[in-house]
């Protein structure tokens, strides 16, 4: 039997959150070059709800956002003596937002927005933490896109960046079920609690092949700059060593990821006004090289590398400001997994050899199974 591998193109339910039907992407129905402009609040409604909000409910949502952007004293405290530890943001993350569920979910009422508040903030902090830096506070008056870039950053922002980074955060904001979507709902269909969903969607982001993905491609850049090897030999040098190149193809958009296009020109801009040309111009290179050497066009990890980058951020938490923007999209599949109330629990089709149970193992045997052991353990190293 010939089985998807991955699970490409196989339904395993409905969803009225968002589709790539036709490599279109859609939130709610609603196209993503339509909704660029959109205000993070209003996406973050329009995923919760599907249905777009009115200006009041805009405005009581960003209030509320807002009001809940703060962390309890002890989970910072434990944030601090996670972070002490030498390891990847991502696994810090993924504690964090454990700790969260333990610290502030004391009576397992939180509810959405609270969650998606704390989580800006915990990873704001984590960033902010990891090099020694204060933590920040929210200001009531701002909304949450530009209070989320003060607390990483440390700078009020500008709003040409808030409205920049805005759209990079509502084209991440949700993608149909994805890797971390798609663990949200599974660990959401046994009924267990948002913390825990979280938690297990940011183990699976962790991936390189998934929200990792951008942190390579910003090592591969700052490798091809520090070196001065040419873009095109570089390239060339990984194809030829059978590495994959970070940051193209996608299993969905054969013909171009529509948010890529997008961010492209946010990345250029942003590029120019921070003195970081040189990244995007490798960027345009490769990219130029990759489809004319490939026919593969860039994703959405690609542009947002150096959109991060020039946010002044290490390469290393670019996968928590991924995290970041898709809490919105876990929470409500979270939700609409929970009440559709059933259990995910697919079949497998088995490959093995069929055997026939004849008792113990004789003493005679065991040299030969241990060293099959043994073997076993050298192939996996």
């Amino acid at each position: 039997m010939d089985l998807p591998k991955g699970l490409a193109g196989v339904v395993i339910s409905e969803t009225k959150i968002s589709s790539t039907k036709d490599a279109k992407l859609t939130y709610s129905g609603y196209p993503i070059q339509e909704l660029k402009d959109a205000s993070f609040e209003e996406v973050v409604y329009l995923l919760w709800h599907q249905e777009t909000p009115t200006v009041e409910q805009v405005q009581d949502l960003r209030k509320l956002l807002v009001s809940e952007m703060k962390l309890p004293d002890e989970t910072i405290r434990l944030i601090k003596e996670v972070a002490k530890e030498p390891q990847h943001p991502m696994s810090i993350l993924r504690t964090t937002v454990s700790l969260l569920g333990t610290t502030h979910n004391e009576d397992g009422l939180d509810q959405p927005p609270v969650i998606l508040a704390k989580m800006l903030t915990a990873i704001a902090a984590i960033i902010r933490l990891r090099d020694n830096q204060k933590l920040m506070e929210v200001h009531e008056d701002w909304g949450v896109v530009e209070n989320f870039m003060y607390l990483f950053t440390g700078q009020r922002p500008s709003p040409e960046y808030v409205k920049m980074f805005s759209t990079v955060m509502v084209l991440h904001a949700d993608h149909e079920f994805n890797a971390s979507t798609f663990t949200a709902r599974v660990v959401a269909s046994t009924q267990a609690d948002y913390y825990s969903c979280l938690t297990a969607a940011v183990c699976a982001l962790k991936g390189p092949l998934h929200g990792g993905a951008n942190e390579q491609v910003f090592k591969m850049l700052a490798e091809i700059r520090e070196t001065g090897i040419k873009p095109i030999d570089y390239i060339e040098k990984q194809i030829a060593a059978g590495k994959k190149i970070m940051g193209f193809g996608h299993r969905i958009y054969k013909h171009g990821d529509p948010r890529a296009k997008i961010l492209r020109g946010i990345a250029e801009k942003m590029a120019q006004t921070t003195n970081n040309s040189v990244y995007f111009d490798l960027e345009e290179q490769i990219a130029n090289y990759m489809f004319e050497k490939t026919k593969l066009y860039p994703n959405v990890d690609y542009y947002t590398a150096v959109i991060y980058h020039c946010l002044g951020l290490d390469s290393s938490t670019f996968t928590t400001m991924f995290a970041a923007c898709r809490t919105t999209g876990w929470m409500a599949h979270i939700i609409e997994q929970q009440t559709d109330g059933t259990l995910i629990r697919p079949s497998s089709e088995y490959v093995g050899e069929m055997h026939h149970y004849t008792g113990p193992i004789k003493a005679q045997d065991t040299a030969s199974v241990t060293k099959k052991v043994v073997d076993f353990g050298a192939t996996k190293s």
